[in-house]
């Protein structure tokens, strides 16, 4: 069975723009003979929302969109969305509004829906003020492939690996015990310097820990503060790095599910992306990404910089220049 992953770089809000991306996506997909699409995190309205999520009608329309959707996909193909799905017993319990989740789409319809467990609420983070977190184990069978489900922090928890739980629950060891015959993590995983390696080491044990596959699959892009890297991988139930896709841009690639073996085919040459060399190639990389999609989501085309003669200035023409084009870069030179 083939799995692909789309690492897609969607618009906060844009729900139109965000689910051709996901149609485009599936379309590629399709002509790659593939029975599985994994999409990011909040796929279909981008993450990181905010406050947008207080807003109902809003809400009610990425719901609409999420049907139009599951229309216009290929109909043979099963595609995993990240969606939002309202908390019917919110208005009784006085829980939170809304769920963060996964939608399966298939044969034009909305077949599941799936809740993420983990909430973050540190650092960037601040998913208590608009989820819920979901009470049960996420799974679904596809042509005789059982396939647990997770959502970035719900793969976060593993005791061994840090040393401690952060929440009570681990979402990996009980989809594990349920015998699923791989894990997927769909995630909205912001970039920091470094944090591949950290990624990629906590894949690598829990892959090994559970000897389960694990196919993450990240967000790209900048939405306002935050940068996403990508950099979505997949591991094998050995922990051995399978597909790694590019770093910093958008991609798509299809991985090959044995399902006699229940592995994940070894990775081919094409499969592993050239990652940076350094960490200051990778820290320019993210930069100007930011940048670039800063100035592009918010129809900016052209930009002002003064120059004072220093290098941080030179700095930052370096970087405008990379992302906007020489052309659409204008300098003042200025003394101090």
């Amino acid at each position: 069975m083939k799995i692909a992953i789309a690492q897609l770089n969607p618009t906060i809000g844009d729900l139109t723009g965000n689910a051709q991306q996901i149609l485009e996506a599936a379309q590629e997909a399709t002509s790659q003979d593939t029975r599985l699409l994994l999409t990011p995190e909040l796929s279909l309205c981008g993450y990181p929302p905010r406050d947008l999520l207080l807003n109902p009608s809003f809400v009610a329309l990425m719901a609409t969109s999420l049907q139009q959707l599951a229309q216009d996909l290929p109909p043979l193909l099963a595609v995993l969305v990240g969606t939002v799905e309202p908390n019917p017993k919110a208005r009784f319990t006085g829980g939170k509004p809304l769920f963060n989740s996964i939608a399966l789409l298939e044969e034009g319809k909305v077949k599941q829906i799936f809740h993420k467990r983990l909430l973050p609420t540190y650092d960037v983070f601040d998913e208590h003020r608009y989820f819920e977190p979901g009470l049960e184990s996420n799974a679904f069978t596809i042509d005789g492939v059982r396939i647990g489900v997770t959502i970035c922090e719900d793969l976060w928890n593993d005791e061994e690996f840090w040393g401690k739980r952060n929440y009570q629950v681990n979402p990996i060891t009980e989809l594990a015990t349920q015998g699923v015959d791989i894990l997927v993590n769909l995630s909205a995983s912001p970039y920091t310097a470094g944090k591949q390696q950290l990624r990629e080491a906590m894949l690598h044990h829990s892959a090994k820990r559970y000897q389960q596959p694990i196919i993450y699959a990240n967000q790209v892009g900048a939405n306002d503060d935050l940068i996403f890297d990508g950099s979505s991988v997949a591991f094998n139930r050995a922990g051995e790095k399978v597909c790694l896709l590019r770093p910093f841009e958008t991609d798509l690639k299809v991985l090959e599910f044995d399902q006699q073996r229940r592995e994940l085919a070894s990775g081919e040459a094409a499969k592993i992306a050239l990652a940076p060399t350094s960490l200051d190639e990778e820290i320019w990389s993210a930069l100007v990404l930011g940048v670039r999609d800063y100035s592009r989501k918010c129809g900016f085309q052209k930009a002002v910089i003064g120059l004072s003669g220093g290098i941080d200035s030179a700095l930052v023409a370096a970087i405008a220049t990379e992302a906007l084009g020489a052309d659409n870069v204008f300098v003042k030179a200025g003394g101090c």
